[in-house]
């Protein structure tokens, strides 16, 4: 699904990380069993209000995935059985908790808790691409810190506030950066002494063969869901919004988590691909006068999928990857509890048709 009204957000906090896709994208663990169901964000209707032994599903894919980021070994293959419930209880005892092995409210909100104190690399996926006024997190520590190695005399208390930004202010003067306050990629680039980032080059006619790579690259990066998510001015994850929010968790946790949602991530993947900007939201890239909607029959992989029935009520947006065993499949951010994912093109209803950029 994809947000229409996306607008500028006000000030706003992560004080708690409610879902996977914060957590660490290095962290070493068993890679996930081939047979393995998607991941399922735990507090999300999708899951049981306690998951336990013998349940298979997303929903023990995802348990299994957090407990092993915790420093737990499993076999990640959705499968709860005696393995799972050791690591749970052991996990549980660690954490001042419980030691029954069930995986109820509070072992949930324990699993996703992400402490702001802890320093996040600014460049990673985990950091929204432009960090938010009143941003409470590791990623806002981060920024503090490298600010006090350049001169700076912050209390890193993990919350972009007007010191910080002002600091920031300071700091892009002396680098020979636009004074705007703003944590964008050219900022954290000289923070990192990096390379300034550049526009990515326009890749033609293989625009569509990289579109369907950076797809697939991001399905392995634990990239979440977020309504409203991908719609500030530098493409890329950024902080959600809860306006006209209807997703399966509540309260809605959108403007406390970084991601993408489904039109985010398509305007992502061809910025990326050097496209430029196909449109904020699916409304709006569906009447782009450079798409043009082609047929199932000659559509190509990297081509974009529509649904909602009319240009006036499209509602979702996948990348369209070709067809296996003649099915075809897609990538998308599908909704919220889910992380990007392949799904077949027919899981969603109201297909409204494949379009091709055609400059």
């Amino acid at each position: 699904m994809s947000a229409y009204g996306v607008r500028r957000r006000a000030g706003r906090g992560l004080a708690v990380a409610v879902a996977a896709g914060l957590l660490a994208l290095s962290a070493a663990a068993p890679a996930a069993a081939a047979t393995a169901p998607a991941r399922t964000n735990l507090l999300s209707s999708d899951c049981p209000s306690t998951i336990k032994q013998g349940q298979a599903s997303g929903c023990v894919t995802e348990l299994q995935t957090l407990l092993n980021f915790g420093g737990a070994t499993l076999t990640v293959d959705g499968d709860f059985g005696p393995a799972t419930t050791a690591a749970v209880q052991a996990y549980q005892t660690s954490h001042g908790l419980t030691s029954d092995g069930l995986v109820g409210p509070a072992t949930k909100a324990s699993l996703y808790y992400e402490d702001p104190a802890v320093a996040i690399d600014l460049r990673s996926l985990r950091c929204p691409a432009d960090l938010e006024p009143n941003e409470n997190d590791g990623c806002v520590t981060e920024l503090q810190n490298k600010l006090n190695a350049h001169g700076a005399a912050l209390t890193v208390d993990h919350v972009l506030g007007t010191a910080t930004t002002n600091a920031v202010s300071t700091y892009q003067s002396s680098v020979g950066l636009p004074s705007t306050g703003e944590v964008n990629p050219a900022t954290k680039a000289k923070l990192y002494g990096d390379p300034a980032p550049q526009q990515p080059a326009d890749l033609g006619a293989g625009r569509y063969a990289a579109v369907v790579s950076f797809a697939q690259e991001a399905t392995g990066q634990n990239i979440q869901y977020v309504w409203g998510g991908g719609h500030e001015t530098d493409f890329g994850p950024s902080i959600g919004i809860c306006d006209d929010y209807s997703g399966s968790i509540t309260p809605c946790p959108a403007d406390k988590e970084v991601g993408l949602d489904c039109s985010g991530f398509t305007r992502w993947l061809y910025w990326r691909a050097g496209a430029g900007n196909i449109g904020q939201t699916t409304r709006d890239q569906v009447v782009n006068p450079r798409l043009a909607q082609v047929t199932a029959a000659t559509a190509v992989p990297g081509d974009l999928v529509y649904f909602g029935g009319t240009p006036s009520t499209v509602h979702h947006v996948g990348v369209y990857i070709g067809k296996v065993d003649g099915v075809a499949m897609m990538i998308n951010a599908s909704h919220t509890g889910t992380y990007v994912r392949q799904d077949t093109v027919a899981s969603h209803t109201d297909l409204l048709g494949y379009y091709h950029l055609t400059d």
